[in-house]
């Protein structure tokens, strides 16, 4: 089976059309089109090992995953077209299947009838199994890796060709960098490779670092090699030295905050100190100038305020009120938690502040939506049941004056030309799933505390 769906790229590219190919053997591989078949497929995988999921809400949307190695998220043009890959793909999972069970039963049956002879024999065949998924696991690290690699690879040739096609006369030293790191980048995808190899041989082919010696940087590009020192993690192997990179990290917004909810999330809440929970407040409020902040004003401004209520509540008495237990406690001891301007009030709409721009990181990180989506998914989830007809109207216009996916990734780049770097999107994402469950940590425990003494309010506000 044969024909074009769309394929999720990334942000910056969108859903593309890609040609896909369902062979005989179960093999499903795509291609840029179909006139361009002759180029070779642009990825692959074998449909037995997949994970074939529909999408709950998209009735054209189907993805193909396997655990921490690949996943595919597609589009066909139809429904009845969907119907017609997901059918090819399970019936191709069904005869995987099929084949497995009868080789396990036969192997079963085989080992009941000869139980009593071979016991030495099913004991050599368990360690070696253990030992051959040992390897299995290793090497599908070591794919992860070549992949990495292989990403950063394309990056750097495209850089090169940027550079010699940018002018008529190009940037010999510009040039001399980027060469020097596509150098450093082979070196690493040579490594690696090799290390596949063994592993897929079990060691005993010649190593390929070996046939081709990685040579040195040359005297141009020792600047480089100092200058992405931090950048990279040096090995070395016998009688050469392989520069392998450590973790790609691109500054962003995340990168850049001093105060972060991963140093709040292990506390308990009686230990979370206050001007500390205060301050990484307001540093994730920032969050709202990304989103055109001019249309979210009455958000930020309700959330400041609460802010500064906590605060004038702590300058009262410094000592006392050092973490947010001895705020609510006090209020709770003297009855007065239920107050219009309490602090305990205030903590519950800055708690509830915080789970929407939780609810929303976590959304859009997991990659399949846009700001706008995102938005509405994480209000639906989290203020929405506390506002009235009014306020949701606010907030709905302020949602479809979002910007672009491409735009608000943008602004969070320190460096935005970093933007188109398929890494600097996987790391931003991966920033934003990890932040956001910290802070849904903290918030559940604040959330907790307000159930146990019974201070949680449901009053909607217009």
């Amino acid at each position: 089976m044969e024909g074009t769906l769309l394929k999720w790229t990334n942000y910056y590219n969108g859903w593309q059309p890609r040609y896909f190919v369902l062979n005989e053997t179960g093999i499903f591989s795509y291609y840029k089109s179909s006139e361009l078949i002759h180029e070779g497929c642009k990825g692959s995988c074998l449909v037995v090992a997949c994970e074939v999921k529909v999408h709950p809400h998209d009735p054209l949307r189907f993805d193909l995953i396997i655990p921490g190695e690949q996943f595919f998220c597609l589009k066909a043009k139809t429904q009845s077209d969907r119907q017609r890959w997901l059918v090819a793909l399970g019936t191709w999972k069904s005869r995987g299947t099929k084949s497995t069970t009868k080789t396990t039963n036969t192997s079963n049956n085989n080992n009941n009838n000869n139980n009593n002879n071979n016991n030495n024999n099913n004991n050599n065949t368990s360690s070696l199994i253990s030992h051959l998924n040992t390897i299995n696991d290793e090497l599908k690290l070591k794919v992860q890796e070549l992949r990495l690699y292989e990403t950063v690879l394309m990056q750097r040739i495209h850089a090169v060709k940027s550079i010699a096609n940018d002018t008529p006369t190009p940037d010999v030293k510009k040039l001399d960098e980027t060469t020097a790191m596509l150098n450093v980048t082979c070196d690493a995808f040579i490594h690696a490779l090799d290390e596949c190899v063994k592993l897929a041989t079990g060691g005993s082919t010649q190593s390929l670092t070996s046939l081709s010696p990685i040579s040195s940087l040359n005297s141009n590009s020792s600047s480089i090699q100092r200058k992405t020192s931090n950048e990279f993690n040096f090995k070395k192997t016998l009688d050469t030295t392989i520069v392998l990179p450590k973790q790609l990290v691109y500054r962003t917004f995340f990168s850049e905050l001093r105060y972060t909810f991963s140093t709040l999330s292990p506390l308990l809440f009686n230990e979370i100190h206050s001007e500390q929970f205060l301050s990484t407040c307001e540093q994730y409020f920032q969050l709202i100038d990304k989103l055109n902040g001019t249309t979210f004003n009455t958000f930020r401004s309700d959330a400041i305020d609460n802010i500064n209520k906590l605060r004038n509540k702590i300058s009262t008495n410094p000592k006392k009120f050092q973490t947010l237990y001895s705020i609510i406690n006090d209020e709770i001891s003297t009855e007065t938690m239920k107050e219009k301007n309490s602090s305990t009030n205030a903590l519950l709409w800055l708690r509830r502040s915080i789970h929407f721009l939780a609810c929303f990181l976590h959304e859009f990180g997991q990659g399949d939506k846009n700001v706008e989506d995102a938005l509405n998914k994480a209000y639906g989830q989290t203020l929405k049941s506390f506002h009235g007809w009014t306020t949701r109207e606010v907030f709905s216009v302020a949602f479809r004056s979002v910007p672009s996916n491409e735009d608000f990734l943008i602004s969070l780049a320190i460096d935005p030309h970093e933007v188109r770097e398929a890494l600097f999107e996987r790391q931003i994402l991966n920033e934003m799933l990890q932040h956001s469950s910290n802070m849904n940590v903290v918030v559940r425990k604040i959330s907790d505390f307000y159930i146990e003494h019974n201070i949680e309010l449901d009053g909607i506000v217009d």
